[in-house]
Parts: structure tokens; C-alpha cells; sequence
């Protein structure tokens, strides 16, 4: 038997944010910095106050847009080979994070700004890792002009992995040149039949759309392209200071992302909820790996089943900025929140300190953690065989298993989890062999490590991503 999911709200709890959320958008609207979205938006009538700069859904037109949303979303690989379907039942997939600004160096607590070549870098190890499912640019590279750095992430990524991609841009400026570099790795203007990747657009907190990241998620849903939708509400700065409350608002920002995507595409896919944290008051920091955010991961997934959406969240999640205990403590705790409570996409493998920073140490360290959790997922299974009840009667009172048939059947098969990282060892072995951390152990598989050659884009695709990321950085200088 598997192990059973974890929940956090009541049948009436779910009816009761539903209803909340539904007045909210009804009553107060939601703020788009255009007028000329705004206009759009009316003309496919939803209610609109110009003067506001407000957009008000009506309850009938969200529940339309609701039963719009495939429960399921299937993604390929950079040659367009089937890779994998997200939700639906499916087995939750991992992916490496995106967009930090930082690298830090194995053994190190100082961050450095990180390099499109460490961009590559990380692409290419989560390429190796058989549980990272899809590939981010893990950091922004700072080596770069900043107008374009997206684009040069992208670029780094797409020619060092070959699974499915995964990019956050903020704008529609961006968004534009990342459709055009798609079209010249699929060679081919539908995007949406054979879906490389993932999109990502934030709505604003509280209830808002800034102009370029409205305009570039409109661009994605009239593509067609997959797209997950990550509010940030910080409870007590740009939402309310109660959970209930922040997971009203939160829901607010997703559905009207429900509904804009539907109306300008219907059956444009979307993976929802489970953004945002705390602004502490001591520290006047953003929070993003509390027990309460695990919470409101666990209540975002309800929801999202509530509504029949797959779901996506920023798992593993750490405060930490440096590869410490409470990494260890943060990841874990959100890694089995969201795995037991059926998120979808897992997506941050390799990152801390909320996000800014990332370490290849740490990415292995986190491919550890999933291989973990998966074995947990697995249970105990429980049959005829497995009872080895033979076995018992075999051997007897006072006998011992080492050499029996059963544990040599069994050895290999997966009943106990084979780790890699982590340390097993008597403590005079571990002395006579370096007292080395997991870090530390990490950084050595590092350097054992053979880079497997990835075949990179045709020297033809590369060269017409250069020209589209030259004419950007024309287009949009810093």
C-alpha cells in the first residue's frame, strides 16, 4: 500500500475559499496596467472599469473558464520525442530551478555572480540526473547584457540538455524572441503540438497585472504553450497577514489567469497555485520555506483538484545562503509536502536563499532528496512473497539472514532505497576516509564526474538564436 495523501482543508473549507475568491473578483476586480488590454478584455466581456484600470469576472464566466483547462498537460523533449504527461493521476516530475542570480562554489559561503558557461554547466549535470525531468536556466548570467539575459540562458540550456525546458521571462519583449528561438529549435510555427517546455508569468500582489507581464502571458496563451501561473503573495506586505485569507487572494490571481488564458484560447494549458510565503517582520525578508508555506502548499493543491487543474510549486524551497542544516531541513520538509499532497511539477531543485542562489553541490544534493522521497512513495509492499514466511521457517530462532536465498533474491531489488550521497558508514571508516560531509561528498562526484557529450544544436539554429538574441539586445538595451 502506498503511503495516503496529505490534507489540510475540509470539504467546507474548499467551498468556503471558493466562495471568498469568487466575491473578491466579483466585487473588487483584479488591476491591469493597460488600457488597451483592458479594452481587449472588455470586448470579450468582462466587466471593465477604465477609470480603475479594474477588470471584474462574474462567477458564471470563471466556472466556464474553469471547465476549459486540460487536467493534464504532455511535454517533449528538444528533438519532439514524447517525454512525459504532467497531472492527471501521473507521477509527480522535478525540475531543476530557474532564474537565481548567484553561483556558489563547492565549500564556499560566498556567492559569486553567476555565468552563462555555469548556466551550461548546470543544464548539463541535470541532463545526467535521471529524476530531473525538466531543465531551467538555473541562474540569469550576469556576464551578459541584462536586457537579454533570459534569452542567453535559454540559449546555454537548449544546447546542453535535451530534455524539456523550462523559462520564466518577465515580459512580452522577452516573450517574443523565446517564441522565435523555439521555432527554430522545433522548426516549426505550432508550438503547441509538440511542446518543448514550460512558460511561467507571476501575476502582481495584491490583484494586479503589470503591463509587460500581462501582454507576454497573453502572447504564450495565444500560442498555446503550456504555462504555470505563481503568485507571490507575501503574507503581511502584499497580502493579508492570515493563511486563509492569503489563499483567497492567491486563488484571485490564479483564476483570473484561468480566465484570460481561456478567453483568448479555450483549452490553453495552464499548471496552477502554490507561490508566495511571509514577510517577516523581524527581518523584513520575504520567507518562502516556512511550516505555514507547506500548508499553503498542501491547501493550493486541494484547490487546484477542486477545480480539476494540475499544479506545479517552488519545491525544494530554503531561506539558507549557504549549503547548511537548514537547507537540509527546508527541503525536505516542502519535498514531502509536495509530494504527498500531489503536486504535479516540483520545480527548484538546486536552489536556496529564496531563490537567488544555486550550487551544483546542491543540485546533486537535491537529486538525492527526490530519489528518497520517490522510494517513500513507493510503500511497502505486502504479498505471499514478500512476507517470506518461508524464510522465517527456514532459518528460525536464533539463525541469521545473511546467507539465505531470500536476502539474495531480494538484495537488488529495490525493497531497501541504494543511496549515493549520503553516508553509511561506521564512524572509524568514515574518519579514515576524509570525515567528509555531504558537501563535501558532493563536490567530489563532482570532479569524478564524466560530462556526457550532448549533441547541441545544428551550427545553422545556433547561429539564428545569436541574430534573434543580437537583435533583441538592439531592440531593448539596458
Amino acid at each position: 500500500m502506498n503511503p495516503t495523501l496529505l490534507e489540510v482543508l475540509s470539504e467546507e473549507d474548499l467551498r468556503l475559499l471558493d466562495r471568498a475568491s469568487k466575491e473578491i473578483l466579483f466585487e473588487v476586480g483584479i488591476g491591469i496596467r493597460s488600457r488597451e488590454i483592458l479594452q481587449i478584455l472588455e470586448d470579450r466581456g468582462l466587466i471593465v472599469d477604465q477609470d480603475r484600470s479594474t477588470v471584474k469576472f462574474e462567477e458564471s464566466t470563471v466556472v466556464a473558464a474553469l471547465s476549459q483547462v486540460p487536467e493534464s498537460i504532455e511535454l517533449y523533449d528538444r528533438d519532439k520525442n514524447r517525454s512525459f504527461v504532467l497531472g492527471r493521476g501521473n507521477p509527480p516530475r522535478f525540475a531543476s530551478g530557474f532564474n537565481a542570480v548567484f553561483h556558489l562554489p563547492g565549500g564556499s559561503t560566498d556567492r559569486q555572480p553567476a555565468t552563462k558557461k555555469q548556466v551550461a554547466d548546470y543544464a548539463g549535470l541535470s541532463n545526467q540526473l535521471e529524476f530531473i525531468d525538466v531543465v531551467g536556466p538555473q541562474a540569469l548570467p550576469q556576464d551578459v547584457p541584462q536586457s537579454s539575459a533570459i534569452l542567453h540562458a535559454l540559449d546555454a540550456v537548449l544546447n546542453s540538455t535535451v530534455k524539456p525546458v523550462l523559462f520564466a521571462p518577465e515580459n512580452d519583449h522577452e516573450m517574443s524572441s523565446i517564441i522565435e528561438i523555439l521555432r527554430i529549435v522545433t522548426g516549426g510555427n505550432n508550438l503547441n503540438e509538440t511542446p518543448i517546455g514550460l512558460c511561467q508569468f507571476s501575476p502582481s500582489s495584491p490583484l494586479f497585472w503589470n503591463e509587460g507581464t500581462i501582454r507576454g502571458f497573453m502572447m504564450v496563451a495565444e500560442q498555446g504553450l503550456p504555462c504555470t501561473i505563481l503568485p507571490g503573495p507575501l503574507a503581511g506586505a502584499t497580502s493579508p497577514y492570515t493563511l486563509a485569507s492569503t489563499l483567497v487572494q492567491r486563488n484571485c490571481e490564479v483564476l483570473s489567469a484561468v480566465v484570460i488564458a481561456q478567453l483568448l484560447r479555450p483549452g490553453a494549458p495552464l499548471l496552477c497555485y502554490n507561490g508566495g510565503g511571509q514577510f517577516d517582520m523581524q527581518s523584513s525578508a520575504a520567507v518562502l520555506s516556512s511550516p505555514e508555506v507547506a500548508l499553503m502548499i498542501m491547501a493550493g493543491n486541494q484547490l487546484a483538484r477542486y477545480y480539476h487543474l494540475p499544479t506545479h510549486a517552488c519545491i525544494p524551497s530554503s531561506d539558507s545562503h549557504c549549503l547548511d542544516e537548514q537547507v537540509g531541513m527546508e527541503n525536505m520538509m516542502l519535498m514531502l509536502t509536495g509530494v504527498f499532497s500531489e503536486t504535479d511539477l516540483l520545480v527548484n531543485a538546486g536552489m536556496f536563499a529564496t531563490g537567488q542562489t544555486a550550487a551544483l553541490e546542491q543540485l546533486l544534493v537535491d537529486h538525492e532528496m527526490i530519489r528518497m522521497v520517490k522510494r517513500i512513495m513507493e510503500g511497502i509492499r505486502v504479498d505471499k512473497d514478500h512476507l517470506c514466511l518461508d524464510a522465517m521457517k527456514r532459518v528460525g530462532p536464533m539463525g541469521n539472514f545473511l546467507d539465505d536465498e531470500s536476502t539474495l533474491e531480494y538484495l537488488r531489488s529495490g525493497e531497501w532505497w541504494s543511496y549515493d550521497l549520503i553516508s553509511r558508514q561506521t564512524y572509524e571508516s568514515w574518519c579514515s576516509r576524509g570525515r567528509k560531509t555531504m558537501v563535501d561528498r558532493a563536490t567530489q562526484r563532482l570532479g569524478e564526474s564524466q560530462t556526457e557529450s550532448i549533441s547541441m544544436l545544428v551550427e545553422e539554429k545556433q547561429k539564428r538564436i545569436a541574430e534573434i538574441i543580437r537583435e533583441h539586445e538592439l531592440k531593448y538595451r539596458s
